[in-house]
């Protein structure tokens, strides 16, 4: 029973260690090297930097002027 859980992980590990050779996961290694490529991966970082920006502002935003409004219907 041991010999054959041992045979189990060893080939579970194995196969986790080949599939990203086998796949070529590595995008930045592979195929970063084309223009378009580089341009995806610079824009998507910009991206994903601006989103959490955009709404945490868009939230300050609404707040103040939610406030505003209420300030302006109790005067």
């Amino acid at each position: 029973m041991i010999g054959m859980k041992l045979t189990l992980a060893v080939m579970i590990s194995t196969a986790v260690l080949l599939v990203p050779r086998i796949a070529a996961a590595c995008a930045v290694c592979f195929t970063g090297r084309a223009d378009e490529t580089r341009i995806a991966f610079i824009a998507t970082t910009g991206l994903m930097t601006a989103l959490p920006l955009l709404l945490i502002g868009s939230l300050v935003w609404w707040l103040r002027r939610r406030a505003q409004q209420i300030r302006d219907e109790h005067e």
